[in-house]
């Protein structure tokens, strides 16, 4: 029935966890921007990382607005009088995430699912909720660097899901069909919402992540407790 089989990435396809909460993170953090020229003490680079990331997402009235972390992290250097090259800010960005990051793990159903929809000729997409700066290292990391058909994240579309432009965004570069396409995703809120509002069919997948189930936001292929032997049936892939 599906042609294009647009997935979310994290709590979908991936399993992971940060914690940007952590003192620990940020007495690194603070070093490591130290050990560039650009002094912080861990409070103080704390309370500038919140107030830029607060400073950018000001900058719409769009509720689903979606801000560039890259920007944050260059202007942290700039209010210290440091110019960063574009490949310190990316590894500024690299270097966050990975300390951040607790859990990062692919399901392992993914790729027996990816394999069946190739097997039927089907075409796979990414739209997620994302930072290009971390996401397109933790692709390559996840084995996923070459896996799908086309990727759309919200950092580079600058909205997020539910925003209807990030989907719009994903249907018009790949000129996809509603009518040939199915979201899955773990998030209620985010990918089902969104998948309604385009006019998709949509699978929601109950992870661990997934935060409690409204059943205002039912649809018609859900999965639960990790069933995920149930998988080709709900994507019609046998």
């Amino acid at each position: 029935m599906y042609r294009n089989y647009i997935f979310d990435l994290y709590g979908t396809l991936a399993d992971i966890r940060t914690d940007e909460e952590n003192p620990d993170l940020w007495k690194k953090t603070a070093l490591w921007y130290g050990e560039h020229e650009a002094y912080y003490n861990p409070a103080e680079l704390w309370k500038r990382y919140l107030a830029l990331c607060h400073f950018y997402q000001n900058q719409s009235e769009d509720p689903y607005y979606e801000i560039e972390l890259c920007d944050v992290f260059r202007d942290l250097f700039h209010e210290k009088g440091i110019e960063p090259s574009a490949d310190l800010i990316a590894e500024t960005a690299i270097f966050f995430r990975c300390v951040s990051t607790v859990k990062l793990r692919l399901y392992p159903w993914v790729m027996p699912v990816f394999k069946m929809i190739r097997e039927k000729g089907g075409k796979i997409y990414l739209l997620s909720n994302a930072q290009a700066c971390f996401t397109n290292p933790e692709l390559e990391f996840l084995g996923l660097k070459n896996a799908f058909d086309g990727i759309v994240l919200s950092s580079d579309a600058k909205v997020r899901k539910p925003g209807e432009g990030i989907i719009r965004n994903l249907f018009e570069t790949y000129k996809l069909k509603k009518k040939d396409s199915i979201m899955i995703g773990n998030d209620q809120k985010a990918d089902i919402a969104v998948a309604k509002i385009w006019g998709i069919d949509s699978l929601y997948i109950e992870t661990e992540t997934s935060g409690k189930y409204d059943s205002a936001m039912k649809t018609a292929k859900e999965l639960f407790k990790e069933r995920f032997e149930k998988l080709p049936e709900l994507l019609e892939l046998c």
